[in-house]
């Protein structure tokens, strides 16, 4: 990624010090009249650019890539805090469902790019922007990647299938083929058996379209980083008319063959933290469902 560099015009600079105060690496300084850069190390937020009142703050790091969609007017307008309705976002939050059938109507092209932009608006750890998204535009890939999926879970059936293999696994304390037959493996052979029979997809559901959300190095906290993106494409998609759904047994199977990874096109030193199926929803839900009350704690002191 390009290295940010802030840039301060010092005659337009008004002497104000915000961008100063504002900045998160203490790149900027302020000596009671003029802002300016006084160390390396910016990540580029561009809060400094965004608070600067004169617009005399630049930061430098290569393309704005969300500055425009090719499938939504955007006006440009800056949200301030409690400028946007929170019951319309709480509805917009309770509408979108995983959608489990899709017509087999194809997503244009435009359409998945510029869910890959609103993803790309979630927040980064120290900004590293280390995601990485390979889109999967067919209903024709989407079927490779799941019959290498498949292909997955057949060999993992298999030996989870033999308790003297999954007993042998335990005493060498790897449990995880115990419990993926006590949890998993039923529910994935009736699963491979609909595959087999007649091409039933309990995968992806007939989702025409997908996308693997995953990393490049370097990122503080990839894992989080990506599912926030993933989660600003869910509900983009849901505004833009499309069914979504998160595919976890894809994102093991990525994690754990080569193949797999070979098969979504994926190079060898990205992590993957997402996988997302998309497509126009063959389903129309009339209410909302309900959720569970979680644990949560206060403390005052």
């Amino acid at each position: 990624m390009e290295k940010s560099v802030p840039r301060i015009d010092a005659e337009a600079c008004l002497g104000c010090g915000v961008c100063a105060r504002l900045c998160p690496s203490g790149v900027l300084g302020f000596d009671g009249e003029k802002a300016s850069v006084v160390a390396d190390g910016c990540i580029g937020c561009g809060h400094c650019a965004a608070v600067c009142p004169a617009e005399a703050v630049t930061v430098s790091a290569g393309e704005n890539w969300t500055a425009a969609f090719a499938t939504i007017e955007a006006p440009g307008k800056v949200i301030a805090p409690g400028d946007f309705s929170p019951a319309e976002l709480v509805d917009l939050l309770r509408s979108r469902r995983s959608c489990r059938r899709y017509k087999p109507d194809p997503v244009p092209g435009p359409m998945l790019e510029d869910l890959v932009r609103a993803a790309v608006t979630a927040p980064s750890g120290t900004n590293s922007q280390a995601w990485t998204f390979t889109v999967l535009t067919s209903r024709a890939a989407v079927l490779r990647l799941a019959e290498a999926v498949a292909g997955f879970f057949r060999r993992i059936n298999r030996l989870a299938a033999n308790p003297i293999v999954r007993k042998g696994y335990a005493l060498f304390g790897r449990p995880e083929l115990e419990n993926y037959f006590r949890e998993h493996y039923s529910s994935v052979a009736a699963a491979l058996a609909k595959w087999d029979r007649d091409q039933t997809d309990l995968l992806f559901h007939g989702a025409t379209a997908a996308i693997v959300i995953g990393s490049a190095p370097g990122a503080s906290c990839p894992a989080e980083d990506a599912l926030l993106a993933a989660q600003n494409m869910l509900l983009a998609g849901h505004a833009m008319g499309l069914g979504s759904c998160l595919i976890g047994y894809a994102v093991e199977a990525i994690r754990h063959d080569k193949r797999v990874r070979a098969a979504a096109g994926l190079p060898a030193r990205e992590a993957v933290h997402a996988v997302v199926a998309l497509g126009w929803p063959d389903v129309a839900f009339l209410r909302h469902t309900f959720r569970r009350r979680p644990v949560v704690r206060y403390h005052t002191a």
